[in-house]
């Protein structure tokens, strides 16, 4: 079962990332304050960040699927959680308008 959502999150966040990356992932990032996010943001920026991220969590879910040891799985929990709190921090001091 583990490596069943293993594979569903590696598929999940690569598609996601190539899809942000390439600018064809835009309805990723879709909200219903669309208006007052692109006042805010250059969303470019934003799917760019957010792309690279998804392809960062996916390899890291690549590598901890491979590594199965409970010290990996701590810090494959860490490096993702930093992972996401350097994307927003990114979009919050380079992304704005």
């Amino acid at each position: 079962m583990g490596q069943t959502f293993d594979l569903i999150v590696i598929i999940a966040s690569l598609g996601m990332g190539i899809l942000l990356l390439t600018g064809h992932g835009d309805f990723v990032l879709n909200s219903r304050n669309d208006k007052t996010f692109e006042k805010r943001y250059d969303k470019r920026k934003v799917e760019l960040a957010s792309g690279v991220a998804f392809v960062i969590s996916g390899v890291l879910t690549i590598i901890d699927m491979i590594i199965r040891t409970r010290t990996s799985s701590i810090i494959y929990l860490v490096l993702v959680i930093i992972d996401f709190a350097a994307l927003f921090i990114y979009m919050n001091k380079k992304c704005k308008k």
